[in-house]
């Protein structure tokens, strides 16, 4: 441990989630514990709001918003309460592993230039399956993600460009240059959101008009043009217990039309959305169904095979996990987080280069 977690806060927002705040909150201080701790409770529930303080650490900072101000907001105004150097981000469903915080600061540190950086993630705790990056969304790139899932040769294109990205992240040990982060668990530079402010007025954390999602897209693309660097440190680890909900889909609707119309864009907007209207590929024929029994490998994967799992057949995002041998399990360990959504599977060689792969429906 060093004795930079001193000058760092960790930042929590609650939402009907007392249990799940206070044990990530718990994580933090275990993994260190000179990190500070400020949660700020969205609930508009006096009850919720005592349940959760009995249960957070001793040392963390409660504030109880009159209102549900939304993810961002209540990140600004534990930003502006503290004055920490760092700022860590730590959502209630994120478990820190040891040693998390302590790498991450000395990564800070290491590199003055870096505005923000993320550990490797994991959506299980026995640590198999993978995050992938977080994509960096544009107007080009939602067209180019249309287009794609009418056009078998975009669609193929695309997604073996989703599967290298993905593929450096998880086979990488050494901190790897990132477009884009996730506020889920993210380490920021104080000094770096303040120095993007104009005129001498402070810029804050988020853009206060994002309620909930975005906002973290949105900060990324300011730092980023501003100079800042962004990165995730593989030696740093989090688990982030992700689930797949459905009924968040509005916010994250209104929240992607609220970023595109603040960057420019239209012309590529327009053109996705006339695209969005129509159908998309039929997929029966490149897949196949998962068998319940698992799948054997063949031989030439033995040595190192790679097994994703998407939302959608362009896996973005998706999972992974990476794994050797002549079977490859049905994926029953994580089928709660994804609330019975369809799910595609795409089984490959570890080899980034490797264009050759089968895709499967999991059901």
């Amino acid at each position: 441990m060093t004795a930079h977690g001193s000058n760092c806060c960790a930042i929590l927002v609650n939402y009907h989630g007392a249990m799940d705040t206070a044990q990530a909150a718990w994580s933090v201080y275990a993994d260190h514990s000179a990190v500070d701790i400020c949660v700020v409770d969205n609930s508009r529930d006096e009850a919720e709001s005592t349940r959760l303080r009995a249960l957070l650490p001793a040392k963390a900072r409660l504030l109880v918003a009159s209102d549900n101000i939304g993810f961002g907001r209540a990140c600004n105004w534990a930003f502006e309460t503290c004055s920490h150097e760092f700022v860590f981000l730590v959502n209630p469903d994120v478990r820190l592993l040891s040693g998390c915080t302590a790498r991450l600061l000395e990564t800070m540190h290491a590199n003055p230039r870096l505005a923000a950086v993320a550990p490797r993630q994991f959506l299980d705790d026995a640590c198999r399956w993978m995050l992938s990056p977080s994509w960096f969304p544009t107007a080009l790139r939602a067209w180019a993600t249309e287009s794609a899932l009418r056009n078998p040769q975009h669609a193929k294109r695309m997604g073996q460009a989703v599967r290298r990205e993905s593929l450096r992240l998880w086979h990488s040990e050494t901190v790897l240059p990132q477009r884009a982060l996730s506020g889920g668990v993210l380490l920021i530079r104080r000094s770096a959101i303040v120095a993007m402010g104009e005129d001498g007025s402070p810029e804050p954390l988020f853009d206060p008009r994002f309620f909930m999602y975005f906002e973290d897209s949105d900060l990324c693309r300011r730092l980023k043009n501003h100079g800042w660097q962004l990165a995730i440190e593989p030696n740093a680890r989090a688990i982030h217990h992700w689930h797949n909900q459905p009924h968040k889909g509005a916010l994250m609707a209104t929240a992607s039309e609220q970023y595109f119309a603040k960057y420019d864009g239209a012309v590529w907007r327009a053109k996705a959305a006339r695209l969005a209207t129509q159908p998309a590929l039929g997929w029966g024929g490149l897949t196949q169904v998962f068998p319940q029994e698992g799948l054997i490998v063949p031989e030439t994967w033995r040595e190192g095979w790679v097994l994703e799992l998407g939302l959608n057949p362009l896996f973005v995002p998706c999972i992974g996990r990476m794994g050797v041998g002549s079977v490859v399990e049905f994926p029953r360990d994580v089928l709660a987080n994804f609330e019975g959504t369809r799910l595609w599977a795409r089984l490959g060689s570890v080899n980034l280069h490797d264009t050759n792969y089968w895709y499967f429906e999991v059901m």
